[in-house]
């Protein structure tokens, strides 16, 4: 057994000498480190879009669309009336409330809707230029034959008792107009977004945007609650109404408030609970004011190194939200296992100083090889595209290295001043009596049977393990928001709006280069929209030549060619339905062309570009379905819209919209997750190899990393706990869990002989428990998380924390006791080469 060297013993020296000047110099770097990590926290952005390389073919196309139109988002504000006969006072409260958002500024809403009424005047002003010249021309003649039947008939000349009259019913040619700009749908509902039917009734604004192209959907929403509380909300119309807030708007306020809520819940509990279980292990109160203020630290500085370069990263997404409770779980256990050999030293009577030499040498090389293993398995995470995976691994990183540095440089001064030399009489932290001791005392008297169960539980693992497919995934988004948002929440409240407009709100657009091109998209689409695998999913297919019609002097010359052979004859011998249809489709005398300019904005909105374009964008509103939630459902959607939106001989069209964004998603996971998984182990394998060289060490070490993440794989497959991109990153990180018990409690074993695998449980592996306690409770917070990706996450990290640590306080213990009693050492391991002494 070796012991301190005079590097380690200058060291300390040093740390204790110029211990005021090192903290005053932390503490500064700490103020502007704050601020950055601030500023990250405050660009929180919840939006899946946030996860995916700015490279990926949705994340390019919704960039485009920004860059070239205005944001189309709205916020649906929708009551239930409880009955039908509450509608007239569901619809005054909407019509107040209106009138409120109305006088909003600009930046926050761009228009207010009720209804369509606009939208239908417009039409029906305006029909005849909406119907294609040869079905003007087929209706005139339907009516000429049917005038031409009444003249002879009239004039009493031989007509044939079995020729049919001819028909007046323009039924089959109405039906082919039904679906453009949603008027069938409007129709059903009339001039309002109302429905006796499903005692509804809402309002929608569009939202506006800044100059930079953002919206402010937490002002708007928060102005919104605000008005509708100042009119008294539902109650003050009619008892037993409800109102709810649904569209995009809606789900970014939502979801992001829910990481709020998680996050700051998550922040207290860790906090807390941790503080707690380091003072109830030491014994000694003063123990958190030697872990907590560098790891605090520790968590500043990893933040704001990553928004600097190289990293730069800008904001937080949803997958790395929460990091800062993971940083100060995970890079605490450096702390931990320093601070427990010197209470160990302490406790035996040695001195502060020569209890910090000892403890620095004596943790330096495990916790190295820990914090470099954790590191490289964050850092397998930062070199894949996926966003929601590589700003997890820059940040995770960052941190475990911060969190070595911190603990290692700002402890030794702070053990200095606040143990002043009074002996800690507290029972031993690694005594026979505590858990630590108990398990050394099981594994030590029967590791045959320990190492044979193990075995078996390996076996089933394996045979668990096997099951695992790309069928492991999450494939429906519904059950990764918030866990209320289908009782109560967005999600609720958006299913009653889909149902009442009978579409989605929010299109997905095809970007194109030209009108030709437009129009080429929109003759495939709608040939498409008919047959596998877009049958039945698309509601309406809208470009301009839906909203802007062709031939309109031709189709007005047509129409006023019908009213001069519709004799007042002919109308009356024709019924009111169809005298109604035959009106409509003719619109106005007085119609005349039209242009862009002349169309309501509801009828461009998604197409119009900010230099007044509409001729290079389709819109393609999907119809309400669960199956739209579900991925293999999505991917085949969106590929096929991207085959068909690809004309030959063109630059490929782009598609753009949440769909894109959530298939883009599930083939990151599927393409990132396996790699990042690979270089997390051959990063965590390599940093082993590193401390420990090539040896049964280190094979052993490697042994038990390998058992924990089969144990950990199986537990997820037989809970049917399936694999999304928010928990996946579990599994890289767990390889760098499975390294850092295992190398210390085999660093322990290794500096006291290689001979008392007792000792190293009850001294190391108590603090290796400690260290995996202070973990399980940063992930364990997740599991009260709102948001159903995070609380997943927190189940799958619990379940790796769990099985690691088993592997490396018992079964490899285990395996080092069954060596020991068969006389078998180890190869030398050069375990301080590395690190000095």
């Amino acid at each position: 057994m070796t012991g301190p060297g005079p590097r380690t013993r200058r060291f300390v020296e040093w740390t204790l000498r110029h211990g005021r000047a090192i903290w005053i110099c932390a503490l500064v770097l700490a103020i502007p480190a704050a601020y950055r990590t601030v500023g990250l926290y405050r660009h929180l952005n919840s939006d899946i879009e946030a996860l995916l390389p700015r490279k990926a073919p949705s994340a390019l196309a919704v960039d485009e669309l920004r860059a070239r139109s205005p944001a189309l988002q709205f916020l649906g504000v929708i009551v239930d009336t409880g009955d039908a006969k509450n509608l007239p006072a569901g619809e005054r409260f909407i019509d107040d409330l209106a009138a409120k958002l109305r006088a909003y500024p600009a930046e926050l809403v761009r228009r207010v809707r009720t209804g369509d009424a606009a939208e239908r005047e417009f039409l029906e002003k305006n029909a005849a230029l909406y119907v294609d010249v040869d079905d003007l021309v087929e209706i005139r003649h339907r009516i000429e034959r049917r005038r031409d039947y009444e003249v002879t008939k009239g004039m009493d000349l031989a007509i044939d008792d079995d020729e049919p009259v001819p028909s007046l019913d323009f039924g089959d040619i109405q039906k082919k107009y039904e679906d453009r700009l949603g008027v069938r749908e409007a129709k059903a509902r009339g001039d309002r977004f109302s429905s006796p039917e499903l005692h509804l009734t809402m309002l929608l604004v569009e939202v506006g945007q800044n100059e930079n192209g953002h919206t402010h959907s937490g002002e708007l929403m928060r102005r919104v609650k605000d008005d509708v509380a100042s009119l008294g909300g539902t109650a003050h119309y009619a008892p037993g109404m409800h109102v709810g807030y649904t569209g995009d708007v809606a789900i970014a306020v939502e979801e992001t408030s829910a990481l709020i809520s998680d996050l700051s819940l998550s922040s207290i509990i860790v906090i807390l609970a941790v503080a707690c279980v380091i003072i109830v292990y030491y014994r000694w109160w003063r123990s958190v004011l030697v872990l907590v203020p560098p790891l605090v630290l520790a968590a500043l500085y990893s933040f704001a190194v990553a928004s600097l370069p190289p990293f730069r990263i800008t904001e937080l997404n949803s997958n790395t939200a929460f990091l800062g409770s993971i940083i100060v779980g995970n890079g605490v256990n450096f702390g931990i296992i320093l601070l427990a050999r010197y209470v160990e030293e302490r406790r035996a009577q040695k001195s502060v100083e020569e209890s910090l030499v000892t403890a620095a040498w004596g943790a330096r090389a495990g916790t190295l090889a820990a914090a470099l293993a954790a590191g490289a398995s964050y850092a397998a995470l930062s070199i894949t595209e996926f966003q929601g995976f590589r700003q997890f691994g820059m940040i995770g990183g960052i941190g475990m290295v911060m969190s070595w540095l911190t603990a290692q440089v700002l402890m030794p001064p702070l053990l200095g001043w606040v143990d002043r030399g009074v002996p800690l009489l507290a029972r031993r932290a690694g005594g026979s009596r505590t858990p630590a001791g108990v398990v050394a005392r099981v594994v030590t008297r029967i590791p045959a049977p320990i190492i044979a169960l193990s075995v078996i539980v390996t076996g089933f693992a394996i045979w668990h393990v096997r099951q695992i497919s790309s069928s492991s995934l999450e494939y429906d988004f519904s059950k990764l928001r918030r866990a209320d948002t289908w009782v109560s929440g967005e999600g609720y409240w958006g299913r009653k709006m889909d149902t009442l407009l009978g579409t989605y709100l929010t299109p997905i657009v095809v970007l194109t280069d030209g009108p030709g091109e437009t129009r080429a998209v929109v003759d495939r689409l709608r040939k498409a929209a008919k047959e596998e695998p877009l049958s039945g999913l698309i509601s309406t297919i809208r470009s301009e030549d839906d909203v802007l019609p062709h031939d309109q002097e031709a189709k007005l010359d047509e129409a006023k060619a019908i009213r001069r052979v519709i004799t007042p004859r002919i109308r009356a011998e024709i019924t009111a339905e169809q005298r109604k249809t035959l009106d409509r489709f003719l619109g106005q005398k007085d119609a005349r062309p039209i242009t862009a300019a002349d169309l309501p904005p509801t009828f461009t909105a998604g197409m119009r570009e900010r230099d007044g374009r509409i001729d290079r964008a389709v819109l393609v509103f999907p119809k309400p379905s669960h199956a739209l939630w579900e991925g293999p459902a999505i991917e085949k959607f969106v590929t096929a819209l991207r085959d068909v939106a690809t004309v030959t001989g063109h630059h490929p069209a782009r598609v753009a919209g949440s769909l894109p964004l959530s298939a883009d998603i599930l083939h990151g996971i599927r393409l990132d997750g396996p790699l990042a998984s690979l270089i997390a182990f051959v990063g965590a394998a390599s940093t082993v190899i590193f401390v420990f060289g090539f040896s049964s060490t280190t094979m052993l070490v490697l042994g038990s990393l390998v058992i924990g993440v089969l144990w950990l794989a199986a537990s997820t497959v037989a809970l049917g706990v399936r694999i999304n991109f928010a928990n996946f990153i579990a599994f890289p990180i767990t390889f760098g869990i499975g390294i850092d018990y295992a190398v210390n409690v085999m660093a322990r074993y290794i500096q006291d002989g290689k001979k008392d695998v007792a000792r190293a449980i009850r001294s190391t592996g108590g603090a290796v428990g400690l260290c995996s306690m202070t973990t399980i409770i940063g992930y364990s917070s997740l599991l009260l998380a709102e948001n159903r990706a995070l609380f997943l996450f927190g189940v799958v990290a619990v379940l790796g924390e769990v099985a690691c640590l088993t592997t490396a306080v018992v079964t490899l213990p285990a395996v080092l006791e069954s060596f020991n009693r068969r006389g078998r050492g180890f190869p030398h391991s050069n375990l301080h080469s590395a690190t000095g002494s």
